[in-house]
């Protein structure tokens, strides 16, 4: 996996995500979102539409299922799977104000996927610190 603790541009990220897709069978994309649901960075495959799509669906996700561990008490949200008749969409926190989603092919080897994007989340966490967001997300407007 590649060390991305210096990797705080979105195209450093984007370099990050696609060899996330690379090493890690079934894995179909992913994409690092803030938690206002702006896209950050995300590997090739897809356009710019989706990317702001997905980015606007996972945040919101993740922010609903924030709001259900907490009604019970759960602690904190660790990871999303939702199962499709044809893949999979996982999401993980990276920090406080980022999230990774990933969609994988219906063969995936979910302990496999899993881990892996809890490694990646833990590297993540220190590149998408909210400094950092906020300077990706001021970048991404422009």
């Amino acid at each position: 996996m590649t060390d991305i603790h210096t990797a705080t541009t979105n195209l450093d990220l984007d370099f990050v995500l696609n060899r996330f897709v690379e090493d890690v069978e079934g894995v179909v994309f992913a994409q690092t979102v803030s938690a206002d649901g702006m896209h950050l960075a995300a590997s090739a495959g897809s356009d710019s539409a989706c990317h702001d799509t997905f980015a606007a669906i996972a945040s919101g996700l993740a922010s609903l299922t924030d709001s259900s561990v907490e009604l019970f008490g759960l602690g904190v949200m660790h990871r999303q799977i939702i199962e499709a008749s044809n893949g999979w969409v996982l999401l993980s926190r990276v920090s406080q104000t980022a999230s990774l989603g990933v969609v994988a092919e219906r063969n995936a080897d979910l302990g496999l996927t899993g881990y892996e994007m809890t490694r990646l989340a833990r590297q993540l966490g220190d590149a998408l610190s909210p400094a950092v967001v906020d300077r990706l997300k001021g970048a991404l407007q422009l």
